[in-house]
């Protein structure tokens, strides 16, 4: 039976979890498992949503061993978190697809199905749900990186994500400080040079560090978080333009696809501790000020100019 005429038929009857993923988990089983034998009680049971009933008949009658159980085992488990999760937080929703990559499920399956660690199938079914709801928002190199990844390096990519920031390329990085201020701001955030080490061999940043520049006295020379932006503006006022240096260690696409699945909360405090420092440095060239955002869209990032969170 063709992929798309197999999908077509669980959209039918799809009922145990949320329907796309419930044609998902059908699909793949299906495939994987029963085959073309399409017609037997089983296929029936996986329309209805029986999955847990159809695995335990396919291993009693060993047609599926006690690996492949283990990996459907796996899947089914990461399936009901992303079904429940699914039902909790609808603006995680995007753009729901009729069609599915069937073959990005079938390696999601032979990723996933060897996760047994409930911490990681959470970041697993998010990712699932994700790329349901909008297929392509996760490439099958986010899958390899999440996929290599224990969750000691999960707990330090969420350290890293609190500390991650933005500037007007849409650039996602964290600041190499200790070049520019003599000490290492990211120590003291908890991230030491061992750790980003760690986070360069887990494939989640550049190993290469970038030379960025900031011009000074244009509309929005500054970076930012999700909550805060720190600007930056030049004192001289002979027409030079000038422009602010900055190092960087840059996030990988897969870092930033996996971005939206870990529970970040941007540290308004870093942002202000790195403003301090450089307004110590460069307090005869540069005016640094940091203030809250009010509103971030794809073109604009609005803020409250009025108030410096510097000064408080």
């Amino acid at each position: 039976m063709e992929t798309n005429t197999l999908i077509n038929i669980m959209q039918e009857g799809a009922t145990y979890f949320q329907p796309a993923l419930s044609t998902v988990v059908g699909a793949v089983l299906t495939t994987l498992f029963l085959k073309k034998n399409t017609n037997k009680t089983e296929f029936e049971k996986i329309k209805a949503g029986k999955f847990d009933e159809v695995i335990d008949f396919l291993l009693d009658t060993g047609k599926m061993s006690y690996f492949e159980y283990y990996k459907c085992r796996n899947f089914l488990n990461v399936a009901k978190i992303a079904d429940k999760f699914n039902e909790e937080h609808k603006d995680f929703k995007t753009q729901h697809n009729n069609t599915f990559d069937f073959d990005w499920f079938i390696r999601f399956f032979d990723s996933v199905g060897n996760i047994s660690n409930i911490q990681m199938q959470e970041l697993w079914a998010k990712v699932l749900v994700g790329e349901v709801n909008n297929q392509g928002m996760f490439s099958l190199r986010t899958l390899e990186t999440l996929k290599n990844m224990n969750q000691k390096e999960a707990l330090l990519f969420q350290k890293m994500a609190n500390l991650v920031l933005t500037e007007k390329n849409e650039l996602n990085f964290i600041l190499c400080m200790s070049d520019d201020l003599g000490r290492d701001i990211n120590e003291q955030y908890g991230l030491s040079k061992n750790e980003f080490i760690i986070l360069e061999e887990c494939g989640l940043l550049s190993s290469i560090r970038s030379d960025n520049r900031i011009y000074l006295n244009e509309p929005m020379s500054g970076i930012w978080n999700d909550k805060t932006i720190m600007m930056f503006k030049y004192k001289r006022q002979d027409g030079v333009i000038n422009s602010y240096k900055y190092s960087s260690y840059t996030l990988t696409q897969s870092a930033r696809q996996l971005l939206s699945i870990v529970d970040r909360v941007p540290n308004d405090n870093y942002l202000l501790d790195v403003g301090r420092e450089l307004m110590k440095k460069y307090s005869g060239n540069l005016m640094i000020t940091v203030h809250p955002i009010t509103n971030i869209s794809e073109k604009t990032i609005l803020f409250d100019d009025t108030l410096n969170l510097l000064n408080l």
